[in-house]
């Protein structure tokens, strides 16, 4: 799933800046630009301390490297 920088930020427009952000478990690390589209529009990943993907079958799959 992808969305622009201006959706996520008008969707978190209506919290207070010091309200919290909960990843569903997950451990926010950092937010880091990334290669353009082809259309070229920079490409924003939110990464985690953990690893989260798509195996071959389509499941998202996810690895924490602290355990």
């Amino acid at each position: 799933m992808q969305t622009t920088v201006e959706q996520l930020i008008q969707e978190l427009s209506v919290f207070k800046a010091d309200d919290i952000v909960y990843f569903s478990g997950l451990e926010f690390n950092r937010v880091k630009g990334r290669e353009q589209d082809e259309n070229g529009h920079e490409i924003v990943q939110i990464e985690f301390i953990e690893s989260v993907y798509r195996n071959s079958e389509g499941n998202v799959v996810v690895h924490n490297h602290s355990q």
